[in-house]
């Protein structure tokens, strides 16, 4: 079999719809309305999903996620998508997406859509370079489906915190978790958060403390944060006499403050 085919199911989109709202944004559209047809979720009279960006990514891995939060957010500009709350708590930020078919068959404006289809791969294109004969790999049911069952409330920011014994959120910490999520990503607050349960420091000033640590640190993606701290325990490994007491990769104090109020 020759690696120069594709062999899975590619995501199809029309041209007409790249022509009238940019490739990256056709390629979010059309994976989304696929969601949306298996949803259960009605609020409003419409079918809604819910996802964070880093699962978007996940579906969607041929750019990065504030790519994916600008796509969004010019969709959200242009009324194509529109975005709300319906978690059952208030502070879970997690948004629900769902697109305003009548605004979308609005850009038709009595042109009428070529059946030609065609498929991208690998990276997120500038709109002005949408190539009609790139390939791209679909998100298949099977793993769409695994990565939504990984966006389960115990994995969301605000309900990790509660559950994992770092108190009740209050107002200030609720603005903090959402700074720090929409700065990084959920993935990593929820990950600094592991840590500090880890290492039995939990409260808020040594999640932020950690976060903080990543952000100067340029580390954007949980995987470049385990690679940093996989290459900084091969270091300490390496050291003589070994050292019984490993410390994190971080520059940051262990008890450095108690939970904010």
């Amino acid at each position: 079999m020759s690696k120069l085919l594709v062999n899975e199911y590619p995501i199809l989109i029309l041209p007409t719809l790249v022509q009238k709202v940019g490739l990256n944004e056709a390629i979010f559209l059309q994976q989304l309305h696929y969601w949306l047809k298996k949803s259960d979720h009605v609020y409003n009279g419409r079918r809604w999903v819910y996802n964070t960006f880093e699962n978007w990514h996940k579906q969607l891995p041929f750019g990065s996620v504030r790519a994916i939060r600008r796509i969004v957010k010019k969709l959200e500009d242009q009324r194509l998508i529109l975005t709300d709350n319906f978690n059952r708590m208030k502070i879970d930020r997690t948004k629900w997406y769902t697109i305003d078919y009548e605004v979308l068959d609005s850009l038709l404006q009595n042109e009428q859509a070529t059946g030609q289809m065609f498929q991208v791969k690998n990276r997120m294109l500038p709109n002005d370079q949408a190539n009609l004969t790139t390939p791209i790999p679909e998100t298949t049911t099977e793993n769409t489906q695994r990565n939504q069952e990984e966006d389960l409330p115990s994995m969301n920011p605000f309900t990790f915190f509660e559950q994992n014994g770092f108190g009740t959120i209050g107002g200030y910490i609720a603005e903090k978790i959402k700074y720090w999520c929409e700065d990084l990503s959920d993935e990593l607050v929820v990950e600094a958060m592991k840590l500090a349960v880890e290492y039995g420091a939990k409260h808020w000033t040594y999640v932020e403390s950690i976060l903080r640590y990543w952000a100067d640190k340029g580390y954007q993606t949980l995987e470049e944060v385990h690679a940093a701290r996989k290459e900084y325990k091969e270091r300490l490994s390496r050291r003589t006499p070994p050292t019984s007491n490993l410390q994190l990769d971080t520059d940051y104090d262990m008890n450095a403050g108690e939970e904010d109020e």
